[in-house]
């Protein structure tokens, strides 16, 4: 299963901004930021300007775009060096991708987010113990050293998984234009974006859990055939802090489920709302711990017989959203093809507000899944 989280607009960034900056030497650069803006407009993104000067504001920060003679300034803000680290990666991958064949991206960065061709926060970790939670769900205990890092900012990580049998695994590198360097062969490392679902920095260990679906894909082919002693890495953490809420919607299937239950198990008390969380059978149910007043709703696969839209998509549209004063949020981590509309739904049907809700995609469909 594959996690990835879309950039979201949310409230200003506060005034203690990191930046970096860099110049690509284009031949033609405005039609790039046209295509970089069209994107991010796409994914509900606050963005300003034109093909000469644009400014986007994502979840963690901002980036800026302005076509100069024969090349692209880019400017890249966060509030922490992680974050920078991270916004550079992002920005030169989906330029490299919009350019044409050949363009050189051979950029050096100034300002924040220098990692000395480190990925950020990287940590080799240790496989402990291994508890099966359900008969698709197990959870895998990791050690390591200095994990401090990872109980700040955002609960996911992206992991790092080596070669199967690797004793001394090639890990990847940060280059200078801000581009992850992998290994490639016999020493190809697959990276996977998973939850935190719980954490002892100071006891050096992460707790994660993984959907089980046999050899199909790496992170289940890991969880698998991890035996106590294997190793894997990560690096981040990614995403950003739940805003203060007096209600709150969260969505989701078996991938959202360990996000969703680290949230309930963090929530204030005074805190209601709604859980709802799709799963195969009954067998596949997990209890999650909550003080809060939400409530906890399993939508099971197997005993429903009619679907309007999705099975997801038709919990969330039960569900009466108030209207009353209070903060609220709506939370989803879906299948692809339920990320556009749960987003329009909240957006244009109900009138959201970008601060009021966001959907991801946790995952997409593919012929083994």
């Amino acid at each position: 299963m594959v996690l990835s989280q879309h950039h979201r607009a949310e409230a200003p960034m506060p005034s203690s901004i990191l930046t970096a900056t860099t110049r690509i030497n284009l031949p033609e650069s405005a039609a790039l930021i046209r295509q970089t803006a069209d994107y991010y407009k796409s994914h509900d993104c606050d963005v300003q300007g034109d093909d000469i000067a644009t400014r986007i504001s994502v979840s963690i920060g901002h980036i800026k775009l302005c076509s100069r003679e024969n090349g692209l300034d880019v400017e890249v803000g966060a509030t922490t060096e992680v974050g920078v680290v991270q916004m550079k990666a992002a920005i030169i991958s989906l330029l490299q991708q919009g350019a044409a064949p050949g363009t050189s991206f051979d950029c050096r960065w100034k300002g924040a987010g220098q990692s000395n061709g480190k990925l950020p926060n990287f940590r080799e970790l240790t496989v402990g113990a291994i508890t099966d939670l359900s008969p698709h769900m197990r959870r895998l205990r990791l050690h390591g050293v200095d994990m401090g890092a990872y109980e700040q900012e955002g609960i996911h990580v992206r992991l790092l998984i080596p070669p199967r049998g690797k004793a001394q695994p090639k890990w990847p590198t940060l280059a200078e234009n801000g581009m992850p360097v992998w290994p490639s062969g016999d020493d190809m490392v697959e990276q996977r974006v998973y939850t935190i679902r719980d954490i002892d920095a100071a006891g050096g260990w992460v707790d994660v859990d993984f959907v089980m679906h046999g050899d199909n894909g790496p992170g289940s082919a890991f969880a698998l055939h991890a035996r106590p002693g294997d190793l894997v890495a990560m690096t981040g953490p990614l995403g950003n802090d739940l805003p203060a809420s007096d209600w709150m919607l969260f969505a989701g299937d078996e991938t959202a489920l360990p996000a969703i239950g680290r949230y309930l198990n963090e929530m204030p008390a005074h805190v209601t709302g709604h859980a709802l969380i799709e799963v195969g059978n009954k067998d596949d149910i997990i209890p999650v711990a909550t003080k809060s007043g939400i409530k906890v709703t399993w939508i099971l696969r197997d005993s429903v017989e009619e679907v309007t839209h999705s099975l997801i998509q038709d919990a969330i549209r039960a569900v009466e959203v108030p209207r009353d004063g209070r903060a609220i949020y709506c939370w989803a981590g879906v299948e692809n093809a339920d990320y556009k509309p749960i987003h329009t739904y909240w957006r244009k049907e109900l009138g959201l507000g970008r601060d009021q809700c966001t959907a991801m995609t946790f995952w997409r469909k593919t012929d083994q899944a």
